[in-house]
């Protein structure tokens, strides 16, 4: 059972996360809290009523910040890879190589060619 001090507490954090922002940080800051606690009160009862009772209708999950762009960050080295994997859809080559083939080619990891190829659509004529 929650203390009524606590449950006042959830709701004008939902309210925050409605009306102001949905980062995580900023809400924990804000209410000189942790993190976990409030993904905790999150997942409460008092968070959902609160988010309905006020009409809330967008993204109910906190916002999560892009820490690295690979288009900005490998530059070149990202645009010739992005065109070596096209050129090769083109040619016919089977979709579960593509990465491979790529890779091989640039003297890059599968791993790295495939998540940029998932990341940013390249399959996607």
């Amino acid at each position: 059972m929650l203390k009524v001090k606590t449950i006042h507490k959830i709701q004008r954090a939902a309210r925050y996360f409605a009306t102001r922002s949905r980062d995580l940080q900023k809400i924990a800051k804000g209410f000189h809290v942790r993190e976990n606690i409030v993904r905790k009160w999150a997942k409460t009862a008092e968070w959902t009523a609160t988010l309905d009772a006020i009409g809330y209708t967008g993204d109910r999950r906190f916002a999560k910040k892009r820490t690295r762009d690979a288009a900005r960050d490998a530059g070149a080295l990202f645009t010739k890879a992005r065109r070596v994997y096209r050129a090769l859809l083109k040619a016919g080559e089977p979709h579960h190589k593509l990465a491979s083939l790529t890779a091989k080619r640039l003297g890059l990891t599968r791993r790295r060619v495939h998540e940029w190829a998932e990341r940013y659509h390249w399959r996607h004529l």
